[in-house]
């Protein structure tokens, strides 16, 4: 206990030092700002493989010191061959997609090139933009683990992530790597939607097939990109969606899903950074308006149960939850907010009847 004492006493005034179930815990005042001192302290327990976590209002604080827990040595051979994985599988997808059969015809692979390149290109910036966020707040996070889905599934994936093996230090830190990934992703779908609408053709809309035919939502930003650079079909006619188009949209989609405000998702890191523990007053009506869009979409409620079930509501407070945000970071936040908007679809896919 001394030695703890000795290594925050100019940052903290100890009022009280006690153990609580192995973990040393002062409470006092502190010295100097919440950041500097959460900081200097976390610097000096870096060596002793501790790490500090500060709670409390104003300057009265409460210090806990806790052991990093071991990690396992990373092995990233399984990253690269899940990714090799999922290029075979969206490439799969993309020449199902252009209207081809690779099992009938192996040379028609190729046709699923520019699909499975504009996917992974977003989902990829997406988890890359997470992984050096990471990197650039000092914490440990592995490369991004590619998921692939073979034939029925008609994109051929379901999805990338990375794992973060570190606690994040404060809200600054929940809104870079929140906000990272969906901002460059999003950024990456817009060229390609539009490039893939150009693309894109009219196809007539006749016989019984077109009726039980799958169609897509639109997002506001997919919309309006459909506006700008599509022309108006003619009568009896419907646009036909260029794979590579295709790709632009489900990059969105999974950018609005990553960022629904609620738990551990890329919104709820971005949610708690700008509301705190007030955060869940918003993440349990989202839960409510998902069920309720599962009548049109039973996505949603498989959504919602996946979330409940394996996420939660409740997003754990950073080591530091005392320092505030500054305007740079809160503009970040509402940025994402904002794409989470414009990116949503209520009803991802619908049959017409």
């Amino acid at each position: 206990m001394s030695d703890i004492e000795a290594l925050v006493s100019d940052c903290i005034t100890i009022e009280e030092l006690f153990d609580q179930k192995g973990i040393p815990v002062i409470r006092g005042t502190l010295l100097m700002s919440s950041e500097q001192a959460f900081k200097t302290i976390a610097s000096r327990l870096k060596p002793l493989n501790l790490l500090p976590i500060l709670r409390g209002k104003n300057e009265k604080v409460e210090l806990q010191i806790r052991e990093i827990p071991k990690q396992k040595a990373a092995k990233p051979w399984i990253n690269f061959a899940l990714f090799a994985a999922t290029v075979l599988t969206t490439i799969i997808a993309g020449s199902f997609l252009s209207g081809a059969n690779p099992f009938n015809t192996p040379k028609d692979l190729v046709l699923g090139i520019p699909f499975s390149l504009a996917l992974l290109l977003i989902l990829g910036s997406h988890e890359l933009g997470h992984y050096f966020a990471c990197k650039r707040r000092g914490i440990r996070a592995t490369l991004p683990y590619f998921l692939p889905a073979p034939p029925p599934f008609p994109i051929g994936t379901f999805g990338a992530v990375i794992k973060i093996k570190a606690p994040i230090q404060d809200k600054k830190g929940l809104i870079e790597v929140g906000a990272a990934g969906p901002i460059i992703g999003f950024i990456l779908a817009i060229p390609i939607a539009i490039i893939g609408l150009r693309l894109s053709s009219f196809h007539l809309l006749i016989g019984e097939a077109e009726a039980h035919r799958i169609l897509l939502g639109n997002s506001l930003i997919f919309w309006t990109l459909t506006e700008l650079f599509t022309k108006t079909p003619p009568t009896g006619y419907d646009l036909s969606l260029h794979p590579v188009a295709f790709a632009g949209w489900v990059g969105m989609f999974i950018t609005a899903l990553n960022l629904i405000p609620v738990g551990q998702l890329d919104g709820g890191h971005i949610s708690y950074a700008l509301l705190g523990k007030k955060s869940k007053f918003i993440a349990w009506p989202l839960i409510g308006i998902m069920v309720f869009l599962g009548i049109y979409w039973a996505g949603w409620i498989f959504w919602a149960m996946l979330i409940l079930l394996f996420i939660g509501i409740k997003h754990p407070p950073p080591l530091n939850d005392i320092t505030p945000l500054d305007t740079p970071h809160k503009i970040i936040g509402y940025i994402s907010l904002f794409i989470f908007i414009i990116a949503f679809v209520p009803v991802p896919f619908q049959i017409p009847r």
